[in-house]
């Protein structure tokens, strides 16, 4: 049934602008209606029923997508808005009983659609893991593009993840509830950044058309400014764009979002830091998290005074320091030091409570594949398959026993592996999908980090005491090994490759809890370990 829809854009160069709807009752029949200016907006009311399709044009211009848009439909002709009614709306999940853990998954690589989403949930949960942090849910051209983060507009949902495409908004909501009823929060990373125009020899869209002066950052000779490295950075002090952003926010939480991770978040700090304020100001009545990617092209801002007190962040710092340490590179016992007990040469006192800490996420390799690709970019090494379990044990024990917020990628707790792939963003295949098959293979790897989240909330990795295999730290560059105590937990790490000797430093009657491999010996009090080796203890 038809009813009066009304659009409104910003295109204050424009001296003609109009809305074309082709009825998806009857594809050959298109209207259009001018729209008249109001300052330096256009307006137009138009008669569409749900599912019609809708473009703009500014005047002899390409057909331009609805910025505000709540569907998108990519068709042969190039991407079309739809008419749709209005989302469903629901709450946040209850607050978190336990601090987060934190799962990051691609609904296609995870379970092709929401709904197969749901059924994996169970075993998410099963692990411990508390928050799921979705990759991005803005509708964007597959052709090209598998992990999402080319978005055509903000405020939609893409079709291909639901089941039935009209319904793609509800059946997110359904994804989202089904985590609040197991006790999860659900994350959502979002890409304010940069739009997927691309460069200027890319098709024009949507804000390219409408007002490409203001909405992108330009070089004095008219080029874009490209710190995304996606061939546009949005302008985060255009008023229009700060009402994108935050119409979006608003719309995603409408379906019980808990969070939102801010891909390349430095990137809206290019206005000194007004839109990051309005977003907190946003976020604060809802109670609604944010966390920071803080670094892009053009600037690295990890601990910057920029993030507003409760701006999470993520620490590439941790990631790179764990993964060198582990592999034996020297002089890395100080950093380990400061990951460990949340960063505070990064964050200050209050670091555990701003870092999220991770090995892996979604751009690089996945921890199966740090221990099959020798690389020193990646800080990797293959290890042969010997030493493989005991390699990624070592990486998740010290993840989860470290304090600040831990993340891992999806299917990790069981080897995933994408064949040393370290970039996949275009395929959409068995390379990028979760193996299912795999998680009774490496069962063993599973049960190790479901035991380090229960240890890691029955004794939380505060005000901890550094030790070496002695009772001073050896931080001298040769040095690879390293202990701490923390909340009736004693942690021996020993990163070299041969046996040490630790001497517990606390008094108490200590057992081995977790053992990456088994010590080669022991007694009262002393732990010999294996090269390349953990040691968990508990009093």
């Amino acid at each position: 049934m038809n009813a009066l829809r009304r659009l409104r854009v910003h295109a204050p160069g424009a001296q003609q602008v109009a809305v074309f709807v082709r009825s998806h009752h009857l594809p050959g029949e298109v209207s259009s209606v001018a729209a008249r200016r109001e300052h330096d907006s256009w307006v137009a009311e138009f008669e569409a029923a749900v599912g019609d399709h809708y473009w703009i044009r500014v005047d002899d211009g390409p057909p331009l997508l609805d910025p505000s848009c709540h569907d998108l439909l990519v068709t042969p002709d190039g991407p079309r808005s739809v008419v749709r009614d209005p989302w469903p709306r629901q709450r946040q999940g209850a607050p978190l009983a336990q601090s987060p853990v934190v799962y990051e998954l691609h609904v296609r690589g995870f379970g092709r659609t929401f709904s197969g989403c749901i059924q994996h949930l169970d075993h998410v949960a099963g692990i411990g893991v508390n928050v799921i942090e979705l990759m991005p849910v803005h509708p964007f051209d597959p052709q090209h593009n598998y992990w999402g983060y080319m978005p055509l507009v903000w405020g939609a949902v893409h079709r291909p993840y639901a089941l039935q495409p009209e319904r793609a908004a509800e059946e997110m909501a359904e994804l989202v509830a089904a985590a609040h009823d197991r006790g999860m929060h659900v994350w959502l990373d979002v890409v304010f950044n940069h739009t997927g125009e691309g460069n200027a020899s890319l098709p024009t869209h949507s804000l390219r058309g409408l007002d490409d002066d203001h909405a992108y950052r330009h070089h004095a000779d008219g080029r874009y400014i490209d710190d995304s490295g996606c061939g546009n950075d949005i302008n985060p002090g255009d008023p229009y764009v700060r009402e994108l952003v935050l119409e979006a926010l608003g719309r995603y939480a409408d379906l019980g979002i808990d969070g939102f991770r801010f891909d390349l978040a430095s990137l809206l700090t290019r206005d000194g830091g007004e839109l990051v304020q309005m977003i907190t100001d946003w976020a604060a009545p809802r109670g609604v998290a944010l966390i920071a990617e803080p670094w892009d092209l053009g600037a690295y801002q990890v601990g910057s005074p920029v993030w507003p007190p409760g701006w999470l962040q993520w620490n590439d710092r941790f990631r790179d320091d764990v993964r060198g340490f582990l592999r034996g590179e020297p002089g890395l016992v100080g950093a380990i030091r400061q990951r460990v007990q949340g960063s505070p040469d990064q964050f200050g006192a209050d670091g555990a409570q701003r870092t999220v800490n991770f090995v892996t996420a979604h751009d690089g390799l996945t921890l199966h594949d740090l221990t099959i690709v020798t690389s020193d970019r990646h800080r990797s090494w293959d290890t042969g398959p010997e030493l493989r379990l005991q390699q990624l044990k070592n990486h998740v024990v010290l993840l989860l026993l470290s304090a600040g917020t831990p993340m891992w990628v999806m299917g990790d707790e069981f080897a995933r592996t994408q064949d040393g792939n370290d970039n996949p963003y275009d395929i959409d295949g068995p390379l990028t999908w979760v193996d299912w098959a795999r998680a009774r293979a490496w069962h063993e790897l599973t049960e190790c980090i479901r035991s380090l989240v229960q240890l890691r909330r029955n004794h939380p990795p505060v005000d901890v005491r550094f030790y070496g295999v002695g009772a001073e730290v050896d931080d001298s560059h040769e040095s690879r090994s390293i202990a701490w105590s923390a909340s009736g937990l004693y942690v021996m790490v020993n990163a070299w490759w041969e046996q040490l000797t630790f001497d517990v430093q606390e008094p108490g009657d200590w057992q081995v809890v977790i053992a990456t491999a088994e010590p080669a010996a022991r007694g009262p009090g002393s732990f010999t370990l294996a090269p390349r080796s953990i040691v968990v203890l508990r009093r």
